[in-house]
């Protein structure tokens, strides 16, 4: 879809795409602005190296568009944005691709999308946004971000924590990037049971292997099983097993079947996730008994 007037731009470079418990946004800006995003593809005369994908320590036109997000947010009662340095290593990269290109892009020829983008970049997201702009300093990109629908719902998402900027000069423009995620806390399969485990009992269940109970062994293999059960004995009345990127809040079908007040003990076992691409969330199995 495309709509244009004389001063914007503005289309969808590709249709949400949902993935388990996540979402994904990504939309496109110009007004001698755009917004959009990309990867790291060498350009000539950059060094792909791990030190050229270093940020530097913020510039001005950087550290001025964190703070007005940030005022942006908090006087609507939003929380802060995280400032994250692997996202802004990412979004720096593609600044540069955008100055060398003298051009604002979503994708340039041969780069990956913004998910692929970010999960290369090092970035564990469950969702993943970003605005991109040229204009001729960092206060008018702000504000053409502000005036404009998606890249305003970008910036004032509530379901974001975290952000990386980056700002490049080139022949009296700047190219700006702003990637937004939330992202999802490396844990060991240990910490999210337990994290599980405090949720269900918050319900009323007791939490835990016993002589009556699924080992944890067999709850874990069970939880990288698409179904069935990966013991021998001790079989769970019930299994629920669910992808989510945070473990403070467990899924409706799980809810219910607590309420029917069947069940009174559980296992919760974790496994690695191997079906969302490049966002990150936490795999779990709940094998629940009377």
């Amino acid at each position: 879809m495309e709509r244009k007037t004389e001063a914007l731009k503005q289309f969808n470079g590709a249709p949400p795409a949902s993935v388990p418990a996540v979402r994904r946004r990504d939309l496109m800006l110009r007004i001698a602005l755009l917004c959009g995003a990309t990867l790291f593809t060498p350009l000539p005369g950059v060094a792909a190296t791990p030190t050229a994908m270093i940020p530097p320590t913020p510039n001005v036109g950087e550290r001025y568009l964190l703070n007005a997000a940030n005022n942006e947010r908090i006087a609507r009662g939003l929380p802060m944005l995280h400032n994250d340095p692997v996202l802004a290593q990412a979004a720096r990269y593609h600044a540069l691709q955008m100055a060398e290109h003298r051009d604002i892009s979503h994708q340039f020829d041969g780069e990956p999308d913004l998910t692929e983008r970010g999960a290369n970049a090092g970035v564990r997201f469950s969702l993943i946004t970003e605005n991109v702009a040229e204009a001729s300093d960092s206060v008018i990109i702000h504000s053409l971000w502000m005036h404009s629908p998606g890249h305003r719902e970008n910036l004032l998402d509530p379901e974001v924590d975290s952000v990386g900027i980056a700002v490049v000069s080139r022949g009296g423009q700047v190219y700006a990037v702003e990637d937004f995620a939330s992202t999802v806390e490396l844990m060991s399969f240990s910490d999210q049971e337990q994290a599980v485990a405090d949720t269900l009992s918050r319900s009323g269940l007791t939490v835990g292997s016993s002589d009556h109970t699924s080992t944890l062994e067999d709850a874990r293999q069970t939880c990288s099983m698409q179904s069935g059960y990966a013991g021998q004995q001790n079989h769970p009345w019930y299994i629920v097993r669910y992808t989510a990127d945070r473990l403070d809040q467990i899924p409706d079908l799980l809810a219910k079947r607590i309420g029917t007040n069947k069940y009174h003990k559980a296992v919760v076992g974790a496994c690695t996730d191997t079906y969302s691409g490049p966002f990150s969330a936490y795999n779990i199995a709940v094998l629940l008994y009377p």
